[in-house]
């Protein structure tokens, strides 16, 4: 990655695993967890991240659910958007919306680097905590097919 706003970052990515480090390997949406994380030419970006197999609300409503219902629906999904820097490797999303309301006006860097199979890998540079464990974590996207190819869509 080079300063500024890559062209090769540019666009529509899927998730192919958000794994996290530590004595154990953790998956913490799942192994089959679905995503896409998009950066447009003029610095915004946005990720959303989603467990498989989440529940629907009982009462069909946007913003109705049962306090359990919405803590299962919060506890399967992240999701953040804002503006990003590129610096060298460093990625920095500057988060202006975020579920976790922990990030919200932070800044979170990923070390990125893109593999011989034109994977993008996004390296946590400052640990998370996950069950009152620092855990360091690699996201790995692939380019979204265009949606004018569905065929070739990972989407179920």
């Amino acid at each position: 990655m080079h300063s500024g706003t890559p062209q090769q970052l540019v666009g529509s990515w899927r998730l192919v695993s958000y794994r996290l480090s530590g004595s154990d390997a953790a998956y913490p949406l799942g192994k089959d967890a679905h995503g896409l994380i998009i950066y447009t030419d003029d610095g915004h970006m946005s990720v959303q991240i989603s467990a498989p197999g989440r529940s629907a609300y009982t009462d069909g409503e946007v913003h109705g659910g049962t306090g359990a219902e919405q803590a299962e629906a919060a506890r399967g999904y992240l999701a953040y958007a804002g503006t990003y820097t590129v610096t060298d490797d460093i990625i920095e999303h500057h988060v202006e919306h975020s579920l976790f309301p922990n990030w919200e006006n932070n800044v979170l860097p990923r070390r990125a680097t893109l593999d011989e199979n034109h994977r993008l890998h996004l390296k946590l540079v400052k640990p998370v905590i996950v069950e009152g464990q620092e855990r360091g974590g690699v996201l790995t996207w692939e380019r979204a097919e265009s949606p004018g190819n569905p065929s070739k869509s990972k989407m179920k």
